[in-house]
């Protein structure tokens, strides 16, 4: 039922506002609980309110990448449109340089956000949009059974 939830759920707004939700965790939930956060992780500004929702919870970091956010094929001039703030522009995909800083840029945001995470001490799944999602969450939890053993 949750996983149908997060594939039917139609956003009201632009934007990521990780913290939010983060606030309204920490504000709400009393006793500790397992908390899975599902998100891209690229919006900034909610490492604080992770923080203190790791004090309190088991939390989980579900993240959700697109391939598409990792590396940009050679298909010549595409236009993109930036998700949280709607601006267009057009990108020469033919360029090799800008291909390689995007997978270096892109490379360097999923290595800081593993330190993040192993600072927090937050478990966390990666899932691709091309790939199905049994597998890395049947993984996930195998692991951590052992784990908790």
């Amino acid at each position: 039922r949750v996983i149908e939830e997060v594939l039917e759920y139609r956003p009201q707004y632009r934007g990521t506002d990780l913290s939010a939700p983060l606030k309204y965790i920490n504000r709400v939930l009393r006793r500790k609980t397992i908390c899975f956060l599902l998100s891209d992780f690229l919006a900034s500004g909610f490492e604080k309110p992770l923080r203190v929702a790791c004090r309190r919870h088991d939390m989980i970091a579900v993240t959700l990448t697109d391939p598409r956010e990792v590396k940009i094929p050679n298909v010549g001039f595409i236009e993109l449109e930036d998700a949280e703030t709607g601006e267009i522009f057009l990108l020469d995909t033919r360029d090799e340089s800008i291909r390689s800083s995007f997978i270096e840029q892109a490379d360097s945001k999923r290595q800081q956000r593993g330190k993040l995470f192993k600072s927090m001490n937050i478990d966390s799944i990666d899932i691709y949009t091309d790939q199905p999602y049994i597998e890395p969450l049947m993984r996930f939890f195998r692991l951590r059974a052992k784990r908790f053993r």
